[in-house]
């Protein structure tokens, strides 16, 4: 097999990867419950309103919202854990666990404080009355209404910052439920650190047995976001294990090097077809039980007595991250789209574009849908919608998405460069601190 050094340091593909991904989240949340047909299966009935184009791969991954976090989780265990795998194949052990202990403790400021000063910004424009979306019953802040008393705001932003770093269980998040992913950070964050420490005397054919028994063991509980976690990590391993021989594949006439090409770039097509399956949202935003047919092979790897429907959903959205990942890892015609400029740059702003879309898409969205589809066609978006005009909804969204775009793009680039880029000062300030203690 021919092969390539590749430094076991930071990869840029993983930037691309991340952006490209948030910008997939933040397209399903602003047309999930909106637009229908991309959200069915092909072969829901009736026929009629499905048998798209846009229900198919690959234009259904610009749907699958609900993958992509799935691949954060993978990308963020594979990150974290690949420069403090360098220092201890260098053989620099002092380095190795003063990096360690000292990423544990930025990790958490660099997470909880972009995250705050969202959830503060967000209750403070909450309270001014600039939300257009309202929340579903149960969701938002009870009893909090704008511009009245103040104390049921106080108290829902304070439940809010406890729910974020309750590194125990996942609560009800208010205005911002997408942060439900930061506490599943930190879990799995901590967790990569300590296996990392656990294992670091340990030979690397066990070490890598080890990991990947975490990866089965995670299955087995029915936490897949952990499953991801672990599974960056032993791709770190396996990256770094042959920084100093190779492990890229590059093209070669040998037959046994097609062969493996040909193997992974079929895993990266499965890959890509696990992260799209399409899932039913019953009116009251739970996952219907009844999988569309698209998950046929259900019938023969049937869920485990134990996970429930999201349980099912998450895990198997999950193997698709981990086979795309996995994927791109080896093969470097499939992380170029990711290497470009453009990418790298969504990659900047993946982590304040994450944080902010929510909050803009609740307060903007619904106002822009109105105004564009009132002005240009004399009837509101939300009359045309009820009465099948697709026309004027087409108009509406045609409009509506590069506005979004554009001021979705503008608070995030000054976001990272004023809130993210100021926690890992913030970060390395409270260690320094800690320290002097």
């Amino acid at each position: 097999m021919v092969t390539k050094l590749v430094p076991a340091g930071r990869e840029i593909w993983l930037d691309g990867l991340r952006g490209i991904a948030a910008v997939i989240v933040v397209w399903f949340h602003m047309t999930t419950g909106k637009l229908a047909t991309p959200y069915r299966s092909f072969w829901d009935l009736p026929a009629s309103d499905n048998r798209q184009l846009i229900q198919v791969l690959p234009f259904r991954i610009f749907f699958s919202g609900p993958g992509m976090v799935d691949i954060f989780f993978v990308v963020s265990g594979y990150s974290i854990s690949i420069g403090l795998i360098k220092f201890r194949h260098e053989g620099s052990m002092a380095r190795f666990y003063q990096r360690l202990t000292s990423s544990v403790v930025r990790r958490m400021f660099r997470l909880c404080f972009p995250v705050a000063i969202m959830m503060l910004g967000s209750h403070a424009l909450y309270y001014t009355g600039l939300y257009t979306i309202p929340f579903k019953e149960g969701t938002g802040c009870a009893g909090a209404h704008p511009w009245e008393s103040p104390i049921p705001h106080v108290q829902c932003l304070a439940r809010s910052l406890v729910s974020i770093i309750n590194v125990e269980n996942i609560q009800n998040l208010t205005l911002n439920d997408h942060f439900w992913t930061i506490p599943v950070e930190i879990r799995g964050s901590m967790k990569v650190y300590l296996t990392l420490l656990g294992l670091s005397n340990v030979r690397k054919t066990a070490r890598i047995l080890i990991i990947g028994l975490l990866c089965v063991r995670s299955w087995w509980n029915g936490t897949p976001e952990f499953m991801a976690f672990f599974a960056g990590v032993l791709y770190a391993e396996l990256s770094a294990s042959v920084s100093f021989g190779q492990h890229e594949i590059l093209p070669s006439k040998t037959v046994l090097n097609r062969l493996s090409s040909l193997s992974i770039y079929l895993a990266f097509l499965l890959g890509i077809y696990l992260l799209c399956l399409p899932i039913r949202i019953q009116s009251e935003g739970t996952i219907d039980a009844n999988f569309p047919p698209d998950w046929f092979f259900l019938e023969w790897c049937p869920p485990l007595l134990w996970w429930n429907t999201e349980t099912t959903m998450r895990t198997w959205h999950t193997f698709g991250a981990i086979l795309v990942v996995g994927s791109m890892r080896v093969l470097p015609r499939l992380r170029a789209p990711f290497e470009t400029r453009a990418a790298r740059f969504l990659g900047h702003i993946s982590f304040s574009l994450y944080l902010c879309h929510q909050t803009v898409l609740r307060i903007m969205l619904h106002w822009s849908l109105h105004w564009t589809s009132l002005c240009i066609t004399g009837v509101s978006y939300f009359e045309a919608h009820p009465q099948r005009k697709w026309g004027i909804v087409f108009v509406a969204w045609m409009l509506t998405t590069p506005l979004m775009t554009g001021v979705l793009l503008l608070i995030s680039v000054y976001m990272a460069e004023l809130v993210d880029r100021k926690s890992i000062s913030v970060g390395l300030y409270m260690e320094r601190l800690l320290c002097r203690l």
